[in-house]
């Protein structure tokens, strides 16, 4: 058992020093402008697209605002977002009682179009 406790530890030296030079190569790679192909990908978190939803909706005011328009808004702002981020905050808000749906459009709450409480309402007429 110690034979086989000193073999890991021989190894774990072994990565140490190897992840060492792994660092010191990437970074003398970096200086000279190239790329490490061989590097882990590390995720950015980016940043939080609820705010700016709301920020879009807020401006939209009484003239509201469809799925694709805040999409295209938040891709001029944050390019690497999530194909169905805009989207998927916008029913959230919506569920949440933020946003209003009508029409296929979003509205926020105090900007939203009154619901007709008949179908006359919205000028349709009976036909005699």
């Amino acid at each position: 058992m110690k034979m086989i406790q000193e073999e890991l530890d021989r190894v774990r030296l072994e990565i140490e020093k190897l992840r060492v030079e792994e660092a010191t190569l990437s970074r003398l790679l970096r200086n000279m402008g190239a790329t490490d192909k061989g590097a882990p990908v590390v995720r950015k978190r980016s940043a939080s697209v609820k705010p700016l939803v709301i920020d879009i909706m807020r401006q939209a005011g009484f003239s509201g605002a469809s799925s694709i328009e805040v999409d295209q808004q938040v891709r001029l702002k944050l390019p690497d977002v999530g194909k169905d981020t805009p989207a998927a905050i916008l029913s959230r808000l919506k569920s949440e009682g933020a946003l209003v749906y009508r029409n296929e459009r979003y509205y926020e709450k105090k900007f939203a179009p009154q619901e007709p409480s008949s179908p006359f309402d919205n000028g349709l007429r009976a036909v005699s």
